[in-house]
Formats: C-alpha cells, structure tokens, sequence
C-alpha cells in the first residue's frame, strides 16, 4: 500500500501537480539597508511568507516601533533587469509593529525583495519613503 502512495507522489511531483498541492514557506529577516545593498545589516525584523497557487500569506514583524509621526509600509519590488515597480501592500498595525497579507496576485514570484519603510502618518505621496529594513526574495522569486 505505502508503496502506491510514494508512486502517486512521484507521479504528482513530476507532472507539476504537487506545487499547488504544498504551499512555498519562507522565513527571512528583516535587516537595514548596508552602504551597497537595501538589506545585510543589523535583524531589524522577520518576515514570513507563504505562497500556494498565487495566494500570498505574509506575516512581517517589526523589533522597534516607527519615531513619532510615522507607520511602517510593507512592499514588494521588482528590482535589477525587471521594471523596478514598487508594490505597497500595507500599513503596520501601530500597536503591534506586524504586518499580516493575505492576497491572491496574478505572479507573486516577479517580485524579488520585501522592503518596509518609514512613512509620515498622513502621507499622500504613493511612492516609497526611505527604507528601514528588507529582506531579499529567493528562487523561485524573480521570475
């Protein structure tokens, strides 16, 4: 019996059919930007990211709390060869410093690095601030 189980896995793994089965959980952490990089310097926070057939399930924590005036933003950017497009996907909760996404997106994958900056509380400006911490996206990001 156990031997028609692990045929029916392998069957399903290299059809394709076991990636929508099994979900793709990262855990990361958030560190400062470093003089070259957006992300390597001191673990400002962790992210945890869950993906299952395009569905993002992203919870990011934050170590401090934002200076007066300000919120923490979460975003997804496609950075390099690709068209740099920066994608807000929310506020921080203020009392908590975490972050909590659950959002279906056409290719959650294009993206290849989560960023969180500081924003003024009432900002109107829609493009990003200066970034506080972010965690490069690994393969199978940045497709």
């Amino acid at each position: 019996m156990n031997s028609i189980l692990y045929l029916s896995i392998a069957m399903l793994i290299s059809m394709g059919i076991i990636t929508t089965i099994f979900a793709q959980l990262t855990s990361l952490d958030l560190t400062a930007p470093t003089i070259s990089e957006l992300y390597g310097g001191d673990k400002k926070g962790i992210l945890d990211l869950n993906i299952q057939n395009n569905v993002v399930i992203l919870n990011a924590t934050m170590n401090e709390s934002p200076v007066e005036g300000e919120v923490y933003e979460g975003w997804f950017e496609d950075k390099g060869d690709a068209s740099g497009y920066s994608l807000s996907v929310g506020k921080f909760n203020e009392k908590n410093n975490t972050l909590s996404v659950n959002q279906t997106m056409v290719n959650p994958y294009t993206y290849t690095i989560f960023y969180v900056t500081a924003e003024p509380v009432d900002d109107t400006d829609p493009k990003p601030s200066d970034i506080i911490a972010a965690a490069k996206l690994n393969a199978p990001f940045g497709q």
